[in-house]
Protein backbone atom coordinates (compact mmCIF):
# COMPACT_ATOMS: atom_id res chain seq x y z
CA UNK A 1 0.00 0.00 0.00
CA UNK A 2 1.43 3.38 -1.01
CA UNK A 3 1.80 5.89 1.78
CA UNK A 4 0.84 9.32 0.48
CA UNK A 5 1.91 11.21 3.57
CA UNK A 6 4.64 13.76 3.00
CA UNK A 7 8.24 13.52 3.95
CA UNK A 8 8.34 15.57 7.15
CA UNK A 9 10.71 18.49 6.86
CA UNK A 10 13.38 18.74 9.53
CA UNK A 11 14.23 22.37 8.89
CA UNK A 12 11.88 24.01 11.36
CA UNK A 13 14.02 26.57 13.12
CA UNK A 14 13.38 29.32 15.62
CA UNK A 15 14.62 32.82 14.90
CA UNK A 16 15.16 34.94 17.99
CA UNK A 17 12.36 37.41 18.65
CA UNK A 18 11.08 39.61 21.47
CA UNK A 19 10.07 37.57 24.47
CA UNK A 20 8.62 38.38 27.87
CA UNK A 21 5.86 36.87 30.01
CA UNK A 22 3.83 33.96 31.64
CA UNK A 23 4.04 30.31 32.75
CA UNK A 24 1.93 27.23 33.22
CA UNK A 25 2.22 23.99 35.14
CA UNK A 26 -0.36 21.48 36.25
CA UNK A 27 0.14 19.47 39.41
CA UNK A 28 -1.70 18.41 42.52
CA UNK A 29 -0.80 16.43 45.59
CA UNK A 30 -3.58 15.49 47.94
CA UNK A 31 -1.87 13.49 50.66
CA UNK A 32 -3.50 12.32 53.85
CA UNK A 33 -2.21 10.51 56.90
CA UNK A 34 -5.71 10.38 58.33
CA UNK A 35 -8.68 9.52 56.17
CA UNK A 36 -10.93 10.98 58.88
CA UNK A 37 -9.80 14.53 58.08
CA UNK A 38 -11.59 16.39 55.29
CA UNK A 39 -9.77 19.36 53.76
CA UNK A 40 -10.86 21.54 50.85
CA UNK A 41 -9.65 24.69 49.10
CA UNK A 42 -12.63 26.71 47.89
CA UNK A 43 -11.24 30.20 47.21
CA UNK A 44 -10.17 31.50 44.76
CA UNK A 45 -10.46 28.14 43.00
CA UNK A 46 -11.04 24.49 43.85
CA UNK A 47 -9.05 23.46 40.76
CA UNK A 48 -5.52 22.04 41.22
CA UNK A 49 -3.97 24.93 39.24
CA UNK A 50 -4.64 28.60 38.65
CA UNK A 51 -2.93 31.46 36.79
CA UNK A 52 -2.60 35.02 37.98
CA UNK A 53 -0.61 38.18 37.27
CA UNK A 54 -0.98 39.31 40.91
CA UNK A 55 1.98 39.38 43.30
CA UNK A 56 0.00 37.52 45.96
CA UNK A 57 -2.94 35.18 46.42
CA UNK A 58 -5.46 34.68 49.22
CA UNK A 59 -6.81 31.20 49.91
CA UNK A 60 -9.76 29.93 51.93
CA UNK A 61 -11.45 26.62 52.55
CA UNK A 62 -12.80 24.17 55.08
CA UNK A 63 -11.42 21.40 57.29
CA UNK A 64 -13.22 18.91 59.48
CA UNK A 65 -12.59 15.86 61.65
CA UNK A 66 -14.66 13.79 64.07
CA UNK A 67 -12.24 14.72 66.84
CA UNK A 68 -11.74 18.35 65.81
CA UNK A 69 -9.16 20.37 63.90
CA UNK A 70 -6.41 22.00 65.97
CA UNK A 71 -4.76 24.09 63.26
CA UNK A 72 -4.40 24.73 59.52
CA UNK A 73 -1.07 25.90 58.10
CA UNK A 74 0.50 26.51 54.68
CA UNK A 75 3.83 26.26 52.85
CA UNK A 76 4.89 27.75 49.50
CA UNK A 77 7.76 25.87 47.82
CA UNK A 78 8.99 29.22 46.44
CA UNK A 79 9.26 30.65 49.95
CA UNK A 80 6.95 31.47 52.85
CA UNK A 81 4.92 29.55 55.41
CA UNK A 82 2.46 30.32 58.16
CA UNK A 83 -0.76 29.58 60.02
CA UNK A 84 -4.18 30.08 58.55
CA UNK A 85 -6.84 32.07 60.35
CA UNK A 86 -9.49 29.67 61.62
CA UNK A 87 -9.74 25.88 61.51
CA UNK A 88 -13.04 24.40 60.31
CA UNK A 89 -13.42 27.50 58.15
CA UNK A 90 -9.97 28.88 57.39
CA UNK A 91 -8.51 31.83 55.47
CA UNK A 92 -4.99 32.78 54.40
CA UNK A 93 -4.40 36.33 53.27
CA UNK A 94 -2.00 37.45 50.54
CA UNK A 95 0.57 34.67 50.13
CA UNK A 96 3.51 36.23 48.25
CA UNK A 97 4.08 34.68 44.81
CA UNK A 98 7.32 34.38 42.88
CA UNK A 99 7.19 34.62 39.09
CA UNK A 100 6.51 31.20 37.65
CA UNK A 101 5.09 28.20 39.49
CA UNK A 102 4.25 28.37 43.19
CA UNK A 103 3.31 25.04 44.73
CA UNK A 104 1.30 25.87 47.85
CA UNK A 105 0.44 23.08 50.30
CA UNK A 106 -2.30 23.48 52.91
CA UNK A 107 -2.15 21.14 55.91
CA UNK A 108 -4.93 20.46 58.41
CA UNK A 109 -3.98 18.84 61.74
CA UNK A 110 -6.48 17.22 64.09
CA UNK A 111 -6.35 17.23 67.89
CA UNK A 112 -4.36 13.97 67.95
CA UNK A 113 -1.69 15.24 65.55
CA UNK A 114 -2.81 13.45 62.38
CA UNK A 115 -2.64 15.56 59.23
CA UNK A 116 -4.17 15.87 55.77
CA UNK A 117 -2.69 17.88 52.88
CA UNK A 118 -4.20 19.67 49.92
CA UNK A 119 -2.12 21.51 47.32
CA UNK A 120 -2.67 24.05 44.58
CA UNK A 121 -0.26 25.21 41.88
CA UNK A 122 -0.47 28.99 41.43
CA UNK A 123 1.30 30.22 38.32
CA UNK A 124 2.25 33.88 38.52
CA UNK A 125 2.62 35.39 35.07
CA UNK A 126 4.23 38.72 34.30
CA UNK A 127 1.16 39.93 32.41
CA UNK A 128 3.25 40.60 29.31
CA UNK A 129 3.56 38.54 26.18
CA UNK A 130 6.28 37.70 23.70
CA UNK A 131 6.57 36.29 20.21
CA UNK A 132 8.76 33.91 18.27
CA UNK A 133 9.48 33.45 14.56
CA UNK A 134 9.36 30.02 12.93
CA UNK A 135 10.88 29.23 9.54
CA UNK A 136 11.00 26.04 7.49
CA UNK A 137 11.70 24.52 4.08
CA UNK A 138 8.86 23.41 1.81
CA UNK A 139 8.54 19.64 1.22
CA UNK A 140 9.10 18.50 -2.37
CA UNK A 141 8.28 14.77 -2.26
CA UNK A 142 5.95 12.26 -0.66
CA UNK A 143 7.18 9.44 1.56
CA UNK A 144 7.13 7.04 -1.42
CA UNK A 145 9.51 9.34 -3.28
CA UNK A 146 7.02 10.69 -5.83
CA UNK A 147 7.08 14.45 -6.44
CA UNK A 148 4.75 16.59 -4.38
CA UNK A 149 2.85 18.86 -6.77
CA UNK A 150 -0.28 19.68 -4.76
CA UNK A 151 1.08 21.27 -1.59
CA UNK A 152 -1.74 23.36 -0.12
CA UNK A 153 -0.42 24.71 3.15
CA UNK A 154 0.94 24.13 6.63
CA UNK A 155 -0.27 23.77 10.18
CA UNK A 156 1.76 25.01 13.12
CA UNK A 157 1.14 22.99 16.28
CA UNK A 158 2.29 24.31 19.64
CA UNK A 159 1.77 23.96 23.38
CA UNK A 160 3.34 24.18 26.82
CA UNK A 161 4.44 20.54 27.04
CA UNK A 162 6.60 18.47 24.71
CA UNK A 163 4.47 16.45 22.30
CA UNK A 164 1.20 17.96 23.56
CA UNK A 165 -0.02 20.70 21.24
CA UNK A 166 -3.09 22.54 22.51
CA UNK A 167 -2.89 25.28 19.88
CA UNK A 168 -2.92 25.25 16.10
CA UNK A 169 -2.40 27.81 13.33
CA UNK A 170 -3.50 26.98 9.79
CA UNK A 171 -1.58 28.55 6.90
CA UNK A 172 -3.43 27.92 3.64
CA UNK A 173 -0.73 29.53 1.50
CA UNK A 174 2.05 27.03 0.61
CA UNK A 175 4.33 29.93 -0.29
CA UNK A 176 4.60 30.99 3.35
CA UNK A 177 7.88 29.71 4.79
CA UNK A 178 8.11 31.86 7.91
CA UNK A 179 5.56 32.88 10.52
CA UNK A 180 5.56 34.96 13.72
CA UNK A 181 3.59 33.39 16.59
CA UNK A 182 2.49 36.17 18.94
CA UNK A 183 0.86 36.59 22.37
CA UNK A 184 2.93 33.86 24.02
CA UNK A 185 2.99 34.01 27.81
CA UNK A 186 6.36 33.44 29.47
CA UNK A 187 7.70 29.94 29.94
CA UNK A 188 8.50 27.04 27.63
CA UNK A 189 6.67 26.62 24.31
CA UNK A 190 7.05 23.61 22.02
CA UNK A 191 6.45 23.86 18.26
CA UNK A 192 6.07 21.39 15.40
CA UNK A 193 5.03 21.83 11.77
CA UNK A 194 3.00 19.68 9.38
CA UNK A 195 2.30 20.16 5.66
CA UNK A 196 -0.91 19.17 3.87
CA UNK A 197 -1.99 18.77 0.24
CA UNK A 198 -5.09 19.83 -1.70
CA UNK A 199 -6.80 16.54 -0.78
CA UNK A 200 -6.31 17.24 2.92
CA UNK A 201 -3.62 14.60 3.50
CA UNK A 202 -1.25 15.78 6.22
CA UNK A 203 2.40 14.94 6.83
CA UNK A 204 3.89 13.70 10.05
CA UNK A 205 5.13 16.38 12.42
CA UNK A 206 8.48 17.99 11.76
CA UNK A 207 11.13 17.93 14.43
CA UNK A 208 9.96 19.65 17.62
CA UNK A 209 11.60 22.89 18.70
CA UNK A 210 11.57 24.54 22.11
CA UNK A 211 11.31 28.29 22.63
CA UNK A 212 11.72 29.89 26.06
CA UNK A 213 9.69 33.06 26.48
CA UNK A 214 10.57 35.54 29.19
Amino acid sequence: MINYRYVAQHALAIVLALSISGCLLDSEIDGSQNAGISLTITTPSNAPTMDTVDAGVSLAGTASSDIGISRVFWLNNRGGAGLANGTESWQIGNIALALGSNFITITAEDTLGAISNKSIMVNRESGQTGSTTLSWAAPTARTDGTPLSSLAGYRIYYGRMSGIYDFQINLSNPGILTYVVEDLMSGDWYFALAAYDSAGLESDYSNEVLRKIG
